[in-house]
């Protein structure tokens, strides 16, 4: 028995829903009498199985190495990843003993370059799975010696991928292996060189399955294609099929489609037909199971990115104008919808960044109208307009709203000086308005909202610089509330990371009694930057702490509840040291 099986570096990683981690255990157990293997050193996230195998009693480093959504399995020696630590000058570890911990650090920290960062240091193998991006990903530096050796297969039955750094453990499981050659790495089905570029991968078993997915894919849609008689979504889906060809990952292609091409009503049609159409359509086992298997997927996808409405009549003027069409919407944009089609003025009274701007575009899109736009009315004449020294009249939205039909926004109501008010009370009382230059009656298609951020009173802890709307104007309008939508960020903002440390810290802050805003808007902010690799302390001073003071971030973070301890977000605000 070699020093390599002593050490207790043999892995398997598996992606799939063939094998739980308890099959797993005792198949090793059944079938490879000399393995032993026990439940801690198994260890699952979504669909993929981690596990480390050894070959006596002694038991070392066992489980699956994690850092923060990083799960891997690696094969190395201990000499030569312990000299890579003190080599590595851009990376350290604390303590010694972690050497085990190198990998899924560098992966966090730097992605696919961990393979070209460690390759000149040391030999290895490594599978990895992030957690984030739900991938796995697989590579292998020079492999030259048995331990950084790295292989894989497919499963008996429905053929889905296995990895190991020891070809005798994917026999228990597979019928055929395969060997990456050295100094690649794999993703999604694609090859790549440890610099990144892109092998021409030719007739790699791995690509070929890939590719014949994508075939029995297309079948699926053909017969699709078939059962859909409304000619628009059918050519729609003919348009794209040369894409699905060419395409070596069909379910991204698939789900990207649905998510991004297709219109709303389109998509609900697709979605109908997927499963009954591999209900009816009756393929080899084989062939039906990939294609539920890849359906299932894009339906998951799909029902996480995607939050798909209800289908509203609109109406105007007593006349229905359409229906709404598909994206995101607020949990208030039906209520608001229903009564700008009444022809009731309406004030949408919530805290700063939580999406009425977006909200009115979307209602007066639905409308088939032009949104006109004001923020703030400091002084009558912005409403109104005024005769230049020349003798023109200089128009406002106002005015173009009230004359040619619209929607018009007048945000920030409470930031308003509330004697200009006074026109707009005049023009919705009277229905007709005498601007500088003329007197116009109101266009039946103009409409009014708008937005505050308190309830007209005057100012508040949070928004020291408003206004008190004095009783007529606050009785011109339907209030409606319009706080935050939790459902609307996750759909729009898909990272579980943020979000629960975004809602734990908003809810801190509401708990401390600290004015300070954590808003829709400042969630996508931080969203932006995390998928764009911003450093976490950067993103939490540009777009979370903000002006707070070290006293009042250390009252938050007290306050924080329901969420994990290890969130990244998390540990970088309790490190935080603010000057100010």
């Amino acid at each position: 028995m070699s020093n390599y099986e002593k050490s207790g570096r043999t892995f398997i990683a598996y992606q799939g829903r063939e094998f739980s981690s308890h099959n797993i255990v005792a198949r090793l157990n059944r079938d490879c009498p000399s393995c032993y293997t026990v439940k801690s050193s198994v260890k699952r996230d979504d669909n993929v199985v981690f596990a480390k195998i050894v070959y006596d009693n002694y038991v070392d480093d066992r489980d699956p190495n994690n850092a923060q959504n990083v799960m891997t399995v690696n094969g190395y020696d201990q000499d030569e990843i312990s000299r890579a630590i003190r080599d590595y000058s851009t990376y350290s570890i604390d303590d010694s003993d972690k050497y085990h911990t190198l990998i899924s650090r560098l992966y966090r920290d730097n992605g696919d370059k961990v393979f070209r960062n460690l390759a000149d240091r040391m030999d290895f193998c490594s599978v990895i799975w992030d957690g984030r991006s739900k991938e796995l990903i697989a590579g292998v530096t020079e492999g030259a010696h048995e331990y950084s050796q790295l292989f894989y297969g497919y499963t008996r039955e429905n053929e889905e991928i296995m990895f190991s750094n020891d070809e005798n453990v994917l026999k228990t499981f597979c019928n055929e292996i395969h060997k990456m050659d050295s100094n690649t790495y794999m993703r999604n089905g694609e090859l790549f060189t440890i610099e990144g570029d892109k092998i021409n991968v030719g007739n790699d078993p791995l690509i070929k399955k890939t590719r014949q997915n994508a075939d029995f894919l297309l079948d699926g849609l053909n017969a699709l294609l078939v059962s859909i008689t409304k000619e628009s979504v059918r050519q729609k889906i003919e348009e794209n099929l040369e894409e699905y060809l060419a395409s070596d990952d069909p379910k991204k292609r698939l789900s990207d489609y649905i998510v991004k091409e297709l219109d709303d009503v389109t998509k609900r049609e697709v979605l109908a037909l997927v499963n009954k159409v591999i209900d009816e359509y009756r393929l080899e086992e084989n062939v039906e199971e990939t294609l539920r298997r890849m359906f299932d997927h894009v339906l998951e996808e799909y029902s996480k990115t995607v939050n798909v409405p209800v289908s509203y009549n609109v109406y105007l003027n007593g006349n229905q104008v359409g229906q709404t069409s598909g994206g995101f919407y607020h949990e208030k944009y039906p209520q608001i919808l229903r009564q700008i089609s009444l022809d009731e003025p309406i004030m949408l009274i919530g805290p700063a960044g939580s999406g009425k701007n977006v909200a009115v575009a979307q209602v007066a899109d639905s409308l088939g109208l032009k949104m006109y736009y004001t923020n703030n009315a400091s002084n009558e004449f912005k409403l109104t307009g005024f005769i230049d020294a020349g003798g023109n009249y200089r128009s406002t939205e106002f005015y173009k709203a009230f004359k040619d039909g619209g929607v018009f926004f007048l945000d920030e109501i409470d930031n308003s000086d509330p004697s200009a008010l006074i026109v707009i009370n005049s023009a919705l009382a009277n229905g007709y308005m005498a601007f500088p230059h003329e007197t116009i009656d109101r266009h039946p298609d103009f409409r009014i909202i708008a937005a505050a951020n308190t309830w007209g009173k005057g100012a508040d802890l949070q928004y020291v610089g408003r206004n008190a709307l004095d009783a007529a104007t606050l009785d011109r309008f339907d209030n409606i509330f319009f706080d935050y939508d939790r459902h609307l960020e996750e759909c729009l903002y898909p990272n579980e990371e943020v979000l629960k440390f975004m809602w734990s810290f908003r809810d801190a802050v509401l708990k401390s009694k600290i004015p300070h805003v954590v808003s829709t808007r400042g969630i996508g902010k931080v969203y932006k930057k995390e998928m764009n690799g911003i450093p976490v302390e950067d993103i939490l001073t540009s777009n979370v702490v903000k002006n707070l003071g070290q006293d009042d971030v250390n009252t938050i973070v007290g306050n924080m509840r329901d969420i994990n301890s290890s969130n990244k977000y998390l540990e970088g605000v309790k490190r935080l040291t603010l000057r100010r």
